[in-house]
């Protein structure tokens, strides 16, 4: 191409564009066309780092299989030949990231001829570590759990989600069997097969979705069945009270139609059928019984839905994670749903049921972010409000600098009638750190969160970034639990942690190991609580 503004990168990878190039936003408006795109998968480790430059490092890299450059080719929201739009570039870079075998990616322009208006593109992502032989042990609100297993989360380099698992924890012991593809024959398509023999009961759930992959998607829809049962186990004080069986059925179909992102929104409109049934049993063991079971449940209904997004995203890092791109979503969007069962089409009665999801982010600058989230479901059955459920949310980050961060979150949750086999906790499992899990039950709940956090630049065998955090917790339950007993009131924990984030594999984003003290523990109740355990944030 014989181009007035060309180059090529340093090394293939880079995330710099070569200089003197012009911004996406400038060939946009430019009307640029695609031309040539290219396709680079970095291993794990580069061999042109000294400090990754070592014969382990090697070895991983040769024992690693490589993304598949046509596995990348089937994210990608552009084609050649099409003009050049800066946000499916930037959408498509988001995508990419989301994706569990992929560390990072980044899209640039690598030449550009004036004369023809056609820009080159250069994509480029980083591999993670993903074949999981491994065990892993974790210890949360007082109980320990375990897993072991055989994952790989990109079979044969094409994307493909498959894995082995035992794991035992508070509620039972499984064996599980799991199989993803979002990329289904190189489509859109995403096929989900699941299939788990626990210690109280089998699960199995597939699902065959083409997705609104992204914000310009005009056309989606999916069908979706899952069957089993389990062991539901109801608690107050971190005690079980008593224990049933609920068996579980449910599919649904739905198609969803959009124009598209426009002067950035996305509306979408959704249409479906849904069936959900679930019974409930004793247990045949002469275990905690209670006095009564819930009444059992079948909802057989039409529902319409409609969403609405707006195309704002900020790209930062240390905020959620450590030492990895993030995309903090700094729009707003709103997602609302309605359906009417009938005995007419199957249900047990007649019944509304309805759900709301709201989010909203904002940012100042790369250093204050604040993120809503709202959401309402809940039915009416014959007049009467029924498993009324609505919670809010806010998490605020303060960057005090490149390494500390200051960060706060608030969370409540009200409820009215609740079905009898849900409940309001709180406890160690879910926020409440220096105390058991489940300690708490009520039909409403808050809890509060208080952090500086400390990103560091230690970075040890190049594997584990590494932070460290100091907490506060406050958290505390209203109504009634299932013994009557009256809430214990504002309880209360502090303590440290240590943040471990592995951005060389995909099976894990940061392990934490946290010490809290409870502030207000009661008689009986351990007042130093040790946790382990990975989570998807820091």
């Amino acid at each position: 191409m014989a181009a007035a503004t060309q180059g090529a990168e340093e090394r293939p990878g880079s995330a710099v564009a070569p200089a003197g190039m012009p911004a996406f936003a400038e060939l946009e408006r430019r009307g640029a066309k695609i031309g040539r795109i290219d396709v680079y998968v970095q291993n794990l480790f580069d061999p042109s780092d000294p400090r990754e430059n070592h014969g382990i490092y090697r070895l991983a890299n040769r024992l690693h299989y490589r993304t598949r450059e046509r596995t990348v080719r089937n994210s990608l929201l552009f084609a050649t030949g099409e003009p050049l739009l800066a946000h499916r570039l930037e959408e498509t870079e988001r995508i990419l990231r989301g994706r569990v075998y992929l560390n990072d990616a980044w899209v640039v322009p690598i030449a550009y001829d004036e004369t023809t208006n056609v820009v080159d593109l250069a994509v480029t992502v980083r591999d993670v570590w993903t074949l999981n032989p491994g065990i892993s042990l974790g210890r949360s609100g007082g109980k320990n759990q375990s897993k072991f297993q055989i994952e790989e989360e990109n079979l044969f380099g094409l994307g493909t989600n498959v894995q082995l698992t035992h794991s035992r924890d508070v509620d039972r012991t499984s064996n599980s069997f799991d199989y993803t593809d979002v990329n289904l024959g190189g489509s859109w398509l995403q096929l989900r097969l699941d299939y788990a023999d626990n210690s109280d009961g089998a699960v199995k759930a597939a699902s065959l979705v083409r997705p609104f992959y992204s914000l310009d998607t005009r056309l989606a829809g999916g069908v979706l069945a899952s069957e089993g049962s389990s062991v539901v186990s109801r608690y107050a004080l971190g005690t079980i009270v008593d224990q049933f069986t609920a068996l579980h059925n449910k599919t649904e179909a739905y198609v969803g139609f959009s124009p598209g992102l426009v002067d950035g929104w996305s509306q979408r409109w959704f249409v479906g059928a849904r069936y959900d049934e679930t019974n409930f049993e004793r247990l045949a063991a002469p275990t905690l019984q209670p006095a009564t079971l819930p009444e059992d449940r079948k909802f057989a209904y039409p529902w319409v839905g409609w969403q609405i997004i707006e195309d704002r995203y900020a790209k930062t890092g240390n905020l959620d994670l450590i030492g990895r791109t993030e995309d903090a979503y700094v729009g707003r969007s709103l997602y609302a749903e309605v359906g009417y069962a009938t005995p007419a089409l199957g249900a047990l009665g007649q019944s509304w049921l309805a759900q709301l999801n709201a989010l909203a982010g904002w940012q100042s600058e790369d250093r204050r972010y604040l993120f809503l989230t709202g959401t309402l479901n809940g039915r009416i059955d014959s007049g009467s409000l029924r498993n009324f459920n609505v919670t809010a949310g806010a998490r605020y980050f303060d960057r005090i600098s490149n390494r500390q961060l200051f960060y706060t979150s608030l969370s409540v949750t009200s409820t009215h009638r609740l079905d009898e086999d849900q409940q309001v906790l709180l406890g160690g499992d879910n926020g409440l750190r220096g105390y058991p899990l489940r300690f708490q039950g009520g039909n409403a709940s808050a809890l509060l969160t208080i952090e500086h956090r400390l990103y560091t630049n230690w970075y040890p065998f190049r594997l584990f970034r590494v932070g460290g955090a100091v907490f506060f917790d406050a958290g505390r339950t209203w109504g009634r639990d299932l013994t009557g007993a009256v809430p214990l009131g504002l309880l209360k924990d502090v303590g440290l942690g240590l943040r471990f984030g592995n951005n060389r594999s995909g099976l894990g984003n940061v392990l934490h190991i946290d010490f809290s003290y409870a502030l207000d523990a009661p008689p009986g109740v351990k007042t130093v609580q040790v946790t382990v355990q990975t989570t998807q944030k820091f």
